[in-house]
C-alpha cells in the first residue's frame, strides 16, 4: 500500500542529547498507526518534527510524495495535517462552537480587508463555516453544548472538543498526542472506538498513547521508539511479543505476561 506520509531518517538533537535518531516509518491510508515508547522516548518530539514546531537536523518528511520538511508550523494545516496536544489547549473562555470556528480560519474565503465590511463573500463564508462547525460538533457529540464555555466541559469532553477543532481544518492526516490521558477506563474505551471511527473523516491517524489496551485494540501498525530510536514496528500481535519492546518497557530479562 502506498504511503501517505513518509518519515525518512529523521533526527534532531538538543545540545548533546539526540532526541530522535535516524527514525523512519510511514502512514498508510485507512490505518491507525500508534507511536509508543517509555517515558522520555521522544514521541512528542516526533510529532513536533512532523508539524513544523521543530526543524530536523537531518532526514525528511514527505506527504503524498511532496517534501514538506521544514515547512513553517502555520502551513501544515493548509496541506492537510492537524494535531492535538498532550495537554489540552482550548480557548477556555470561548464557547465550544467558537473553538471549532477557530480551527477553520484558513478555510474562510475572504481576506482581512474584506472582513471589516459587509459583503456577499463574507456572509457566505460565515454561513458555510457555521454550518460546517455545527456538523463537526454533531460528529464529536458536542452539538448540545455548543454555547457552553469550553473551560466548563468535563475533561473527557474537552479532549473531544480538541479533536473536533483539529477536524475543523479538514485534514487528511490527524496526529493525536495522548488523547486518553487523564481518562478513566470507561472513557478510554469509548475514546478508542471514537478514534477508530475517525477514519471516516481522515485518511490516516498517528496516535501517541500510553494506554496499551487502546493501542492494541485500535492500531493497524505500531511504531516503538526508545531514546528516540526505532526498536520495533509492525502489527500489534508482532510488537507485543517482541523481546526488545518488553525489555524497553520492563527491563532486561522481562518476559511477556
Amino acid at each position: 500500500m502506498t504511503a501517505l506520509l513518509e518519515v525518512s531518517n529523521l533526527q534532531i538533537a538538543f545540545g548533546g542529547l539526540v532526541a530522535v535518531q535516524d527514525l523512519s516509518f510511514s502512514l498508510r491510508k485507512g490505518e491507525v498507526t500508534s507511536l509508543i515508547g517509555p517515558n522520555g522516548a521522544g514521541k512528542t518530539t516526533v510529532i513536533n518534527l512532523l508539524t513544523g514546531f521543530y526543524l530536523p537536523d537531518q532526514g525528511k518528511v514527505t506527504l503524498n510524495g511532496q517534501d514538506i520538511t521544514g515547512f513553517p508550523a502555520d502551513r501544515y494545516a493548509k496541506i492537510g495535517l492537524a494535531r492535538t496536544f498532550q495537554n489540552v489547549r482550548l480557548f477556555s473562555e470561548m464557547t465550544v462552537l467558537d473553538n471549532i470556528l477557530v480551527g477553520m480560519q484558513h478555510l474562510i474565503p475572504y481576506g482581512v480587508l474584506q472582513s471589516f465590511f459587509p459583503n456577499p463573500a463574507k456572509r457566505r463564508g460565515e454561513k458555510d463555516a457555521l454550518r460546517q462547525a455545527k456538523r463537526i460538533l454533531d460528529r464529536v457529540g458536542l452539538i448540545d453544548l455548543c454555547a457552553e464555555k469550553a473551560g466548563n466541559l468535563p475533561y473527557g469532553l474537552q479532549r473531544k472538543l480538541e479533536i473536533g477543532r483539529a477536524l475543523a481544518s479538514n485534514p487528511s492526516i490527524l496526529l493525536l498526542d495522548e488523547p486518553a490521558a487523564g481518562m478513566d477506563p470507561q472513557e478510554t474505551h469509548e475514546l478508542g472506538e471514537f478514534v477508530r471511527s475517525l477514519l471516516k473523516d481522515v485518511d490516516a491517524i498517528l496516535m501517541i498513547e500510553h494506554d496499551m489496551k487502546i493501542v492494541m485494540r485500535i492500531s493497524d501498525q505500531i511504531v516503538v521508539i526508545n531514546y528516540g530510536k526505532l526498536i520495533s514496528m509492525g502489527p500489534p500481535a508482532q510488537v507485543q511479543n517482541d523481546p526488545v519492546v518488553l525489555e524497553a518497557y520492563l527491563g532486561k530479562g522481562a518476559t511477556k505476561c
